[in-house]
């Protein structure tokens, strides 16, 4: 959805409107001095991306460095918690 962006020559502000379509006006009175003087202005786009495309830009060498990171790491170790546990006590 669109936001415009509108400059004011009177007090240089700046105004912003949002609008449901491409046909925004070229003027629009500006919110700061109320001065019809303003003019649309080109402003930033904004990309979001999916997560799917953000793995799949990640360089090929993360996999290598998280799977050797985790191979010394204590956490990754399946056995660890089993020697935590100690058995039940036996009923007589």
């Amino acid at each position: 959805m669109p936001i415009y962006e509108y400059h004011c020559r009177s007090c240089e502000g700046l105004t912003d409107k949002y609008f449901p379509s491409t046909k925004a006006p070229n003027a629009l009175p500006c919110q700061h001095c109320h001065s019809n003087d303003t003019h649309r202005i080109i402003s930033g786009a904004v990309y979001h991306q999916s997560e799917a495309t953000k793995t799949a830009k990640l360089d090929p060498k993360y996999n290598k460095m998280v799977d050797s990171a985790m191979r010394n790491s204590s956490s990754a170790d399946p056995e660890r918690i089993l020697r935590k546990l100690k058995p039940f006590p036996k009923k007589t």
